[in-house]
């Protein structure tokens, strides 16, 4: 038997595990379909935030999650030193990289060192920051991974582990604004804030431009919404995920039944240059955001189903969080990136803290389709109760565990899948009993 034939086989085999561990926990039947939970939901077409009550919303929303989603278009042209200072070390902070003691990462397979570490945050000149700082202007060009040290290689918890770089903070769509602070030391990075995130991106990600032109990006009056999971603008170039904007030309429809976009490019110098086209009216974009209705959420959310988890939104995936974002942004409503700040920022919560099964059923049998159901580091999205009254849900899982004859094991999903609450953690404790709280809009 061959090298290579054993290593198709390996592959083959792996695949075919992966497969099974998600049957294991995935519904498959026909509660797997948007129709089925669109059609139980008699009024699930109704409006429940209109389009003139959106802005109000978000800023409430704003509000709720300590500001950690950013009004760009009311961004300062200039900054201090303690600001950007503040910005940095939180972000430094989300990793736990903010202590000293070297974390027991690895990089490039091995351990990571105390001069990688050492390097990687004096690499954010934290110590040679200017008094007065003039803000930057760019947008994104294409799908850039947003880092939370300066640093292109991964640091992961185990030597083999290429899926959870614990450096990805997040990743940005194409033709967002964000605002350049500062380079990092060796000229790698910069720092700049998004809509949702701060972080360190490659400047080669962005086209830089002058405020007025940022400000049509940052505060868009006519543009389209990416209501499919992905796609690419133009076909084969730069990667959109859902709820991702695309600036309009043109406020209507051109006369061959084409929107006319500006997708922003850079020249050699990086500066921005305005690429005009023309993409069809299909399925895969609408103008503005859809209705912002309860079975709107659910058929946008199965516009992921089976799809890959991806940590951090690497591998062109999307993890928990991303996924209730991207779904919800569809419909207009512009969540937190976090699961912790997702959670805070809903208008109406129910505490699930300290209630017993019963209780939880109760209350969950009560929420609306589309409401989010939050746990310790998990979100999932709720699609109401089936035909034997059980609370069935659509999330992005990375992995669950199983109890069989003394033996715990560990099984990576890695998909966009339905399932019910009984899937249990490492401490052997079902879903259902781990909820902290429902939350809906």
């Amino acid at each position: 038997m061959t090298k290579k034939f054993l290593a198709l086989f390996g592959i083959i085999f792996l695949l075919f595990t992966a497969n099974a561990q998600a049957a294991g926990l995935a519904i498959q039947d026909n509660r797997a379909t948007a129709d089925y939970w669109a059609g139980k939901n008699k009024n699930g077409e109704a409006v429940f935030v209109s389009t003139a009550d959106l802005d109000m919303l978000n800023l409430q929303i704003r509000q709720r999650s300590a500001n950690t989603i950013v009004d760009l278009s009311k961004y300062p042209e200039k900054v201090y030193t303690q600001w950007m200072q503040n910005k940095i070390t939180a972000t430094i902070a989300i990793g736990k990289f903010d202590k000293p003691e070297v974390p027991a990462l690895f990089k490039n397979g091995a351990a990571l060192t105390e001069f990688s570490y050492t390097q990687a945050k004096k690499n954010c000149g934290l110590e040679a920051l200017p008094a007065v700082c003039t803000v930057r202007y760019a947008l994104t060009i294409d799908r850039t991974n947003l880092r939370l040290l300066p640093e292109d290689a991964g640091w992961f918890e185990s030597q083999t582990d290429t899926h959870y770089d614990q450096l990805q903070a997040t990743v940005i769509d194409p033709s967002e604004p964000v605002a350049v602070l500062i380079d990092s030391q060796d000229k790698e990075f910069v720092f700049i804030e998004s809509r949702t995130y701060a972080g360190w991106v490659k400047p080669s990600a962005l086209a830089f431009t002058d405020r007025t032109t940022w400000l049509k990006y940052a505060a868009p009056k006519n543009y389209l919404t990416v209501i499919a999971s992905r796609k690419t603008i133009p076909q084969g170039k730069a990667f959109y995920q859902m709820g991702g904007k695309v600036l309009l030309r043109a406020n209507d429809l051109q006369k061959d039944g084409s929107w006319a976009i500006n997708v922003p490019t850079a020249d050699a110098n990086g500066i921005l240059i305005e690429q005009g086209l023309n993409i069809p009216n299909d399925k895969f974009v609408v103008k503005g955001t859809l209705a912002c209705s309860e079975n709107n959420l659910i058929r946008q959310a199965f516009r992921f189903l089976g799809e890959g988890y991806g940590w951090g939104g690497l591998e062109k995936n999307v993890d928990c969080s991303s996924f209730v974002q991207d779904v919800y942004r569809s419909v207009g409503i512009e969540l937190p990136r976090d699961t912790s700040k997702q959670e805070k920022a809903m208008a109406r919560s129910i505490s699930l803290k300290n209630m017993n099964r019963a209780q939880r059923l109760d209350i969950l049998k009560k929420s609306k389709p589309g409401a989010l159901l939050f746990a310790p580091g998990h979100v999932m999205m709720y699609l109401g109760t089936d035909n034997n009254g059980e609370p069935i849900v659509i999330h992005s899982i990375s992995s669950y565990f199983t109890f069989d004859g003394g033996q715990t094991a560990k099984h990576y999903v890695r998909k966009v899948l339905v399932s019910d609450l009984h899937f249990m953690n490492r401490d052997k404790v079902e879903m259902i009993d781990r909820l902290t709280s429902v939350g809906n809009f």
